[in-house]
Parts: C-alpha cells; sequence; structure tokens
C-alpha cells in the first residue's frame, strides 16, 4: 500500500530537494532523493527503485523538471501504478502552484490508495475463486472414484466415462481404474478402437474420446 508521495526538484547548489511531500511526516531519506536525482538524469523517464528498507515508482517530468515518487511499501509492485502515475504526470503538467498543488498532491496520494484497495479486492476475490474451485475440484474427484469403482457401471461404461472426464489416459491408467480380467479389459477397447468410438495416439501412447 503506498504510504506517501512527493515531489522533487533540482537545486544548484543542494541538487535534488524534497520540494512538497504528502503526508508532511513522510521520510525520503537524502541519499533517496539524489539517487532519484541521478538516475532519472533530466529525462522524462519511469523508475521503479526496490531497495533494502525502501520501495518507490518515480516519473520525470521535463515540462516542470520535478520528479514524482510514490513511495511503496516492501511488498507492493511498483509495476502495478505506473499508469496511474501517468495520470499524475499529467496532473503536474497542469499550471498549478503553491496552495494548490500541495492539494493535487494531497489528492494523487489519496487515489493511489482507492488503487491499492481495488487491487487487494481483485486478489482477494480471485483468492477465493481458486479456493473455492479446489474444494469443487475435490468434490469432482471424489464422486467421479465413487462412480468408476461402483460395480454398477460395466467395462465399456467406465472406459468412456474415464476418457470423457480426461483428456487422454494412457492403458495403464485406465487399468487402474478398472478391475476385471485383462483378457476382457483389452477386448472392450479393441471393440471401442474398430467402431471409432476412442482413438489412440501412439506419440503419447494414450487413448482419446473421439469427437
Amino acid at each position: 500500500m503506498p504510504t506517501g508521495i512527493c515531489l522533487i526538484k533540482w537545486d544548484e547548489v543542494e541538487g535534488g530537494t524534497v520540494n512538497l511531500k504528502y503526508p508532511e511526516d513522510l521520510e525520503i531519506p537524502i541519499s533517496i532523493v539524489q539517487q532519484l536525482q541521478i538516475s532519472h538524469n533530466f529525462t522524462e523517464s519511469y523508475i521503479i527503485t526496490e531497495e533494502r528498507g525502501w520501495n518507490s515508482v518515480s516519473y520525470y517530468n521535463e515540462n516542470k523538471e520535478m520528479i514524482i515518487v510514490l513511495v511503496l511499501t516492501r511488498y507492493d509492485d511498483g509495476n502495478d501504478y505506473l499508469e496511474l502515475l501517468e495520470e499524475f504526470n499529467k496532473e503536474l503538467d497542469k499550471e498549478t502552484k503553491g496552495e494548490n498543488l500541495k492539494k493535487r498532491l494531497e489528492s494523487m496520494f489519496h487515489i493511489s490508495l482507492d488503487v491499492f484497495r481495488t487491487t487487494e479486492e481483485v486478489i482477494t476475490k480471485l483468492s477465493n475463486e481458486v479456493a473455492y474451485l479446489k474444494t469443487r475440484e475435490y468434490d469432482f474427484d471424489v464422486k467421479f472414484n465413487k462412480i468408476t469403482n461402483s460395480n454398477q457401471l460395466n467395462v465399456k461404461s467406465k472406459i468412456l466415462f474415464l476418457l470423457a472426464i480426461n483428456e487422454e489416459l494412457s492403458l495403464s491408467e485406465l487399468k487402474k481404474n478398472i478391475h476385471t480380467s485383462n483378457k476382457w479389459f483389452m477386448s472392450v477397447i479393441e471393440t471401442l478402437l474398430k467402431n471409432k468410438v476412442i482413438g489412440y495416439n501412439p506419440n503419447k501412447d494414450t487413448y482419446y474420446l473421439e469427437l
């Protein structure tokens, strides 16, 4: 989650200096300020800086001769904020100074928090969906195993059922799930192949359902 935002401006005497920041208690090490100034080298560019104790994404605005820096937490991915920083850069291009610029900076920071919350919600939703699908997959596996192990289905039905729920299976994989004599099993396989109900892939040595 972003922890702050600041603007770095070049000073001929001091070098890079923090021109504005939000919140006011945001700490930006002078070494980072100088590093960002040198790295951007007065060229319009994006830079993601990940170092021990520091993570940020920044952009140099040639028109304003300023670097806009979004300070992130350790586990944030700067790439997630590149589009947002581009929008911030457009805001910076507007003729804004003094108190109005400070207000815009604060507004930009709160927008970055909204982006983070949206991203977090999407990740949480996806995680929940993956967990649900895994549960459903387990449930299906249990049900499929129950059906294939049932004595209510004949050998042909079990073969077709297994190939219906799996893309391809080898002979040994089919046999593992079907309890019958090898002679009868191979007889059913040969009949299904002959009638083109199932097919055989010689490259993979597997069987599949003909569609």
